[in-house]
């Protein structure tokens, strides 16, 4: 059975690359992480506690083989039943495994699959509108099921199902959790058909032979069996020693060490179109691990980028690609990176079915690389906790109005906030003037992260890639694109933990129709923006540059006006 390959240009960092290598063989890093050694990532009592609670997906290979099979009778049996489409409600790791698949030709057990990791008011209503509620099969995964965005949609969609008199709405949902959780406790109380325990001691953004075995057992026509035979064989290549070209994990934990420690602060993630999701759970696997304490490396994935001179000196990049797709532009721009000494690995997988297998190498490899750094990478030290959302949105409850905020610039229907030091350095001339002392505030080897609190449709998506390529241009620097809510629960510990050096601009919009969250007092659009303000704060209190551009005249005009600000620039 065949798993993906990969190639390794060291480029300018060669020697460098030897030397990491060298020094994992000589540590023992490899036999101790098989042997759940937690004194392999140095620090406190506490760290190395969580260390050791969050080793049992190194056993995942062994233990998913009847949980997929379980995955896939059920959705056999809710298939017979009559439920022709399903809705994934996730925001958390999960949703990026499910994002990726969507991507691929992959022959779906179901009539069709919707992602919905919004809370857009428009996405919703875009989603129910094509559903029959009695013939759709919901699935909310959430580790701990207190996430507010998700438990708000699964109580939309069981009202929505009560409003239609249906007697047991919870037998059209399934739970992918934890024991003991709150979603876990709902789901019993609500009757839901079934749940999906995680196992203990597996974080997260380490459970993608869960996440990807799940779906592609229950939804995509996969075979249990061949899931965990290529988990399997991976796991045996990623046991051998570091030294000698046979263990694949232990090459690319070295070339990502060497990438943190010598080689810039950037990974550039480069795939074929039907990887691009994939690539953005890469980086959210990298990024959320290996950014602590100011150091790191940023994750520049989930699009094509142009080629950048900031390329040359401060990034590693990984090359994705698949035989059935048109990769010719994707050649090119590897043989570009490799000229200029770019340090690269070629990766190239076979079917969407070698995604888990591919994602278990590189959370060896994570976490192999971590340990010569001193760096938990199953802790999230920067993560906030969003209490302030939920006391924001009471205040709004009550008195019906957000709390006050002076805008800095208004221009055009757009408002622009900024606060702390940033406010203190920007021009209140126009918007125009305010953005461009902004951004020549910018640091010569950093980055700037688009944070869209927008909906996902055709035409925004196009946009925002213009503003996105516009600004690259401009800047000479990387710039990434993130929509909100989700990346606060996958890459808000890479920018808050990672290297001092973005700048960030929040985008937020009124929506033209809201929707209420049944029972709660507030709406969808009033909890998008709570988690935009929320995260706005977040970064001001840690002195990061932010501006917030808060879209008063309608998405679709707003992001026309600043593509016209940002090319005048």
């Amino acid at each position: 059975m065949s798993l993906p390959s990969q190639r390794l240009y060291l480029g300018r960092l060669a020697e460098a690359w030897r030397r990491e290598l060298e020094n994992l063989a000589t540590g023992n890093v490899v036999n101790r992480l098989w042997a759940k050694d937690a004194t392999l990532w140095r620090g406190s009592d506490g760290q190395r506690q969580i260390a050791s609670r969050n080793l049992a997906w190194l056993d995942l290979p062994e233990r998913i083989g009847p949980y997929m099979t379980r995955a896939a009778n059920l959705a056999a049996a809710t298939k017979r039943d009559g439920l022709q489409d399903v809705v994934f409600i996730a925001m958390g790791d999960s949703n990026l495994a499910a994002d990726a698949l969507l991507h691929t030709t992959l022959q779906k057990r179901f009539r069709r699959l919707f992602l919905l990791d919004s809370t857009d008011p428009k996405t919703i209503r875009a989603v129910e509108a094509q559903l029959d509620l009695t013939s759709t099969l919901f699935i909310v995964a959430s580790k701990s099921g207190k996430r507010i965005e998700s438990h708000a949609l699964m109580l939309y969609f069981l009202n929505k199902l009560k409003l239609q008199k249906v007697a047991d709405p919870g037998r059209f949902f399934v739970a992918a959790t934890e024991e003991d959780s709150y979603l876990h406790e709902l789901a019993n109380n609500y009757g839901f058909l079934g749940t999906f325990l995680d196992p203990p001691g597996v974080k997260g953004r380490y459970s993608s032979l869960i996440h990807f075995g799940l779906l592609l057992a229950a939804i995509w026509c996969a075979e249990p069996e061949t899931l965990v035979a290529q988990a399997q064989q991976m796991r045996d290549l990623c046991r051998q020693p570091a030294v000698g070209g046979q263990n694949p994990a232990a090459d690319l934990a070295a070339l990502l060490l060497t990438a943190a420690v010598e080689g810039g602060n950037k990974l550039l993630l480069v795939s074929t179109q039907s990887l691009q999701a994939f690539t953005y759970r890469l980086g959210q696997l990298v990024g959320a691990s290996m950014n602590k304490e100011k150091q790191g490396l940023i994750p520049v994935c989930n699009g094509f980028p142009k080629w950048l001179e900031n390329y040359r000196r401060c990034c590693a990049a990984a090359i994705l690609t698949m035989p059935d797709d048109q990769n010719d532009e994707v050649k090119e721009f590897e043989r570009h990176l490799r000229n200029a000494g770019v340090p690269t690995i070629s990766i190239e997988m076979h079917t969407p079915e070698q995604f888990g297998a591919e994602m278990f190498k590189w959370e060896i490899a994570t976490a192999l690389a971590c340990a010569p750094l001193n760096v938990n990478p199953f802790d999230e030290p920067d993560v906030e906790q969003r209490g302030g959302v939920s006391a924001m949105l009471d205040v709004l409850s009550a008195r019906c109005e957000w709390p006050h905020r002076t805008s800095r610039v208004r221009d055009n229907g757009i408002e622009l906030y900024a606060e702390g030091d940033t406010r203190q350095q920007i021009s209140t001339l126009n918007l125009s003037e305010a953005l461009r002392t902004f951004f020549e505030a910018k640091h010569s080897d950093g980055y700037l992260a688009i944070l869209a609190f927008t909906g996902r449709e055709p035409a925004t998506d196009a946009a925002l890639q213009r503003l996105r390529q516009q600004l690259a241009s401009s800047l000479g620097l990387p710039v990434l694109l993130n929509f909100g809510p989700q990346y606060l629960r996958n890459f808000e510990q890479v920018y808050k933990g990672g290297p001092s050096t973005g700048q960030f601009l929040i985008i937020t919009t009124e929506p033209a129709e809201d929707i209420s969250v049944p029972g709660a007092g507030y709406t969808f659009g009033q909890l998008q923006l709570a988690l935009a303000l929320s995260d706005f704060q977040s970064l001001v209190s840690r002195r990061m540059p932010a501006l917030q551009l808060h879209l008063t005249q309608g998405l679709a005009s707003g992001l026309a006006e600043v593509e016209q600000v940002i090319r005048k620039l």
